[in-house]
């Protein structure tokens, strides 16, 4: 155990008389990561805590030992980082999916790398820094039960020693830090999973490995041991070190009638038989299995005088199984909250519902779509398995925030979500402030039923930028005018939420884009935007109904307008021969909507009436611009990628694609094209077949005719913030010069 720890000696233990004898700040029952995060939190403000545990460290303890990007961020901040730089590093997580292949989600930026480390090694480091920190350390001490006062506030524990002698600590807090079947939460009645629901995970270690990837592989779901029946599970490989890895499996619940043990063994084979690297592996030393919990609720996670943390309070990704990050911050949550409630003479009442407000508005949605997930898992893991594929945004926010919510580079994000400040600072226009107002909102109305969209940043990048999005034209046209502060806001939100509907139903294929395929049958993916654009709209109409009626039949004219240019798009997928005119017709009428619209609310809400036709002409012109400059920059992107351009793999073709293919030299290509249909080959195959496209004229007509529409609006901020944006839409990227 020497040589990676962060002190050298041993440090003095506590003893249970030493332990009986003082009030503590916080007794800490649980001494891994969350305890210990936890433990040293506390003792850097001076508090005064203990830590028990009912093993003696360094001990093991089954898990992944993954530790990701948000956990690395956590170890650096509690000083132990440097005591592991001779672990197995990762870039990022690579998560197999069941006949689809492999995605990779790199780290990038700040904190670009995950570690491997056995709990062994991780959690000894923990608790020796803890103690460092000055925590007391009392171990082979089981918590059994909770000690309350009249008013049914957690004063302390009742513990008992390995040799049976019994020990009561007391104090300010008990922070539960004792694993998925903490007794304590079931003392406080907070644990509402029966054991008989557990889910359950098995790993063990294996040597033997060849040239495995320094990726964190998951494996999803797997199947039973007739290969026929997909099972609410995952399987994973770590690497950890050079011919070894920490592999396993996990099992949501045991409703099922599969033994771990036996899907154990079944996922070894796969490994050997699937993927070339773990052909040879061998099982080293023994198997380690651990309860799961999925019953996180921030409600759930504290009591007057006792705080829940990590596996206590059901803190287990209910799609990938990983708790260590998730453990470290809510042991620092913990923490902080403890101290502050110290600090402040506040009852421990306080600490218990201040912690259950701040665990919620960090993992309510996340886990509460994850805890629906275990229990009706064929729904999550059908839209992943059927969109696995795609890039549309929708399908890569939701693969995203279910397989890595800690994180990776390349975030899905709004394609306008492009900082636009320099354009638009003007001191007058409160701008900052309404977008992080209406961010906030649209986070606190979608987090709970639909957590995936708010990887779209509602507020911006940054909490400093301004983001070019159909809200920011809103606010701006409203500045025209006196409006309260409120009531533009609350537009902004309706107007971000319709938005946002129909970004979701735009990853619907349809029936005639299904047919072309050959596959007519809606599938998951379908379902999964329908669901959502339909939920959105709903909220949509709620907020604008409370707070602007009057807007609101705009509002649905204005997407009835874009649904049904969707519908005319699909109708025409797979058509090289559609008129140029008619495709910029649909674009008017679907995406260019979201352009028009916020400049018509605007001048509503300013009663500004006799801009609005001058309004309603600068967006549409400005949709336009917009779409087909991203239509050229879309050539050089992954099909799908972006919800504004085209979709070559959907058979919606842009317009520099349609006059390719209208050409004599970009025939060939294209008639190659509808018949292997393969978006990536078709760009290449266009390369040498015909000359440069030069860029189009269109983009730079549009702009210019949204610029002069503005000639009725008054000089100044506005119209000078809203013809530097129109200039922006044909020139914020100039896209490579394509053969086509």
């Amino acid at each position: 155990m020497d040589g990676y720890g962060p002190l050298a000696e041993d440090l003095p233990l506590a003893t249970p008389a030493e332990a009986a004898a003082e009030t503590w700040d916080a007794i800490i029952v649980g001494a891994g990561p969350g305890g210990s995060a936890a433990a040293i939190e506390l003792t850097r403000r001076g508090r005064k805590v203990i830590l028990i545990d009912r093993e003696d460290f360094p001990r093991d303890k089954s898990c992944g030992d993954g530790i990701t990007r948000s956990g690395i961020s956590q170890l650096k901040r509690l000083g132990i980082l440097s005591a592991l730089t001779d672990q197995q590093e990762v870039e990022g997580v690579r998560v197999h999916m069941r006949n689809r292949g492999h995605r990779d989600f790199r780290y990038e930026g700040e904190d670009d790398y995950g570690l491997v480390v056995p709990r062994l090694i991780l959690d000894d480091c923990l608790l020796r820094q803890a103690r460092a920190e000055g925590a007391a350390f009392l171990p082979k001490c089981r918590a059994d039960d909770l000690v309350t006062d009249e008013s049914g506030t957690v004063t302390g524990v009742t513990a008992r020693m390995q040799d049976g002698t019994t020990v009561v600590l007391t104090g300010y807090m008990v922070i539960a830090a004792d694993g998925a079947a903490s007794r304590l939460a079931k003392a406080a009645g907070l644990r509402e999973t029966p054991e008989q629901g557990y889910g359950t995970a098995l790993r063990g270690y294996v040597d033997g490995c060849g040239d495995t990837p320094p990726l964190l592989e998951i494996m999803l779901p797997l199947t039973d041991v007739t290969d026929r029946y997909l099972l609410p599970s995952y399987g994973w490989a770590f690497p950890t070190g050079k011919g070894t890895a920490n592999v396993g499996v996990g099992l949501f619940c045991r409703a099922f009638d599969t033994n771990v043990r036996t899907l154990f063994d079944q996922f070894l084979d796969v490994l050997r038989k699937d993927y070339p690297e773990y052909s040879g592996i061998q099982l080293s030393g023994t198997t380690l299995g651990a309860p799961l919990r999925f019953d996180f609720a921030p409600e759930r996670a504290a009591h007057s005088g006792l705080l829940l943390v990590g596996d206590a309070a059901g803190l287990i990704s209910p799609f990938t199984g990983e708790g260590i990050s998730f453990a470290l911050e809510s042991g620092a949550l913990a923490a902080q909250t403890t101290d502050r409630c110290l600090r402040t003479g506040a009852g421990p009442w306080v600490a218990a519902d201040d912690y259950a407000l701040l665990l919620g508005d960090r993992f309510a949605g996340y886990f509460t779509l994850g805890n629906r997930a275990s229990r009706r898992y064929e729904f999550i893991w059908r839209v992943l398995d059927d969109t696995f594929e795609s890039d549309k945004p929708v399908h890569n926010m939701l693969r995203r925030a279910v397989l890595v919510p800690e994180g990776t580079g390349g975030d899905v994000e709004s394609a306008m979500l492009d900082d636009v400040s320099p354009l638009v600072r003007v001191p007058e226009m409160p701008l900052g402030d309404d977008l992080r107002d209406v961010g906030a909102r649209l986070n606190h109305i979608v987090r709970t039923d639909w957590p995936f969209l708010t990887r779209m940043s509602f507020a911006g990048k940054r909490a400093d930028m301004v983001a070019f999005r159909p809200s920011l034209l809103l606010l701006l046209t409203s500045y025209l005018g006196d409006v309260e502060a409120k009531r533009r806001r609350a537009a902004a939100t309706a107007l971000e939420l319709a938005y946002l509907g129909f970004l979701a139903q735009s990853g619907i294929r349809g029936v005639e884009a299904a047919a072309a395929t050959s596959d007519a049958k809606a599938n998951w993916g379908d379902k999964l935007g329908i669901l959502t654009g339909d939920y959105l709209l709903a909220k949509a109409h709620e907020v604008g109904a409370r707070d602007c009626p009057d807007l609101v039949p705009s509002i649905l004219s204005a997407m009835a307008s874009a649904c049904e240019g969707r519908v005319s798009e699909l109708r025409t997928a797979w058509q090289p021969d559609l008129a140029v005119e008619k495709r910029i017709a649909q674009m008017r009428q679907c995406m260019a909507a979201f352009f028009r619209l916020p400049c018509e609310l605007g001048a509503m809400l300013a009663e500004q009436n006799d801009l609005s036709d001058a309004l309603r002409d600068y967006g549409e012109n400005l949709g336009l611009a917009y779409l087909l400059t991203e239509d050229e920059l879309a050539l050089d992107r992954p099909p799908g990628s972006t919800p504004f351009a085209s979709d070559l793999s959907s058979g919606l073709f842009s317009v520099p694609v349609l006059e390719a293919a209208q050409r004599q030299t970009g025939g060939a290509a294209v008639r190659a094209f509808l018949s292997h249909r393969d978006p990536a080959r078709f760009l290449a195959e266009l390369s040498p077949a015909a000359r440069h496209i030069k860029r189009q004229k269109l983009p730079e007509e549009y702009r210019d005719q949204a610029i002069a529409a503005l000639s009725p609006v008054p000089r100044g901020g506005v119209a000078k913030s809203l013809s530097a944006l129109a200039g922006y839409a044909v020139s914020r990227h100039v896209p490579k010069r394509r053969v086509l």
